[in-house]
């Protein structure tokens, strides 16, 4: 909820963007573990990648083995066999290889830091941004399930969710998928600003107990994930 000392009419805050997590906090989160994160939280991509790896592997390795053969497209025309499968194979292998490409390099930068002062937070993985909180602008702190297991550092000042919606890119049908993954997000979470815990060491108690320290009372923390 907006803080209730805040005028009417106060123009949203800036928070506090770094890029990076300074060193040295004495609760800093280093998610590890490319396949556990993979798995907690990018299920979905590899569902996809291997319904399309079953699909079109066999297709390349036919067309290869046929390459005498031509394939014919409506746009290009007569095409070699063995070069539509070869680039078929070469994009399946170049997916299979983006998706723990991408995932290192989310999980190379800490994500999360906190001390008696604050709270550091990388949301949802954000590769450019890190969030500096104050306790003193922490409505509260809990575990949650979007996409996987998510810390949730909720802002007293709900101006600055927006600053941290989901990006709307592409055509129409792209940008009306993100408003809908934006809404089922809030409603599940009810903030913007969390981080994926799946690959995280230790247990979601543990960590929920070392932000509750830090806190010192001044922040409900969930006793429990």
């Amino acid at each position: 909820m907006t803080s209730p000392h805040t005028p009417a009419g106060t123009p949203a805050p800036t928070p506090t963007i770094r890029q990076l997590i300074p060193t040295g906090q004495p609760v800093t989160v280093q998610l590890s573990g490319a396949g556990r994160h993979v798995l907690a939280h990018r299920r979905g991509e590899l569902v996809i990648l291997t319904l399309l790896a079953l699909f079109m592997v066999p297709t390349g390795i036919y067309m290869l083995l046929h390459s005498a053969e031509t394939v014919h497209s409506n746009r290009y025309g007569d095409m070699n066999s063995g070069l539509v499968g070869g680039a078929a194979l070469l994009l399946v292998l170049g997916l299979l290889a983006w998706l723990p490409f991408s995932v290192v390099r989310q999980l190379r930068p800490a994500q999360l830091a906190a001390d008696a002062d604050g709270v550091y937070v990388r949301p949802f993985l954000d590769k450019a941004r890190v969030l500096h909180l104050p306790w003193a602008d922490v409505e509260s702190v809990y575990v949650r399930n979007w996409h996987g297991p998510q810390l949730c550092v909720k802002p007293r000042d709900a101006r600055i969710e927006p600053q941290f919606n989901l990006a709307k890119q592409g055509d129409a049908g792209s940008r009306a998928g993100v408003a809908v993954a934006q809404k089922r997000r809030m409603k599940k979470l009810g903030t913007n600003i969390h981080v994926p815990i799946g690959a995280a060491p230790g247990t979601a108690a543990d960590l929920l107990a070392a932000l509750r320290y830090q806190s010192a009372g001044r922040v409900p923390v969930e006793t429990s994930a």
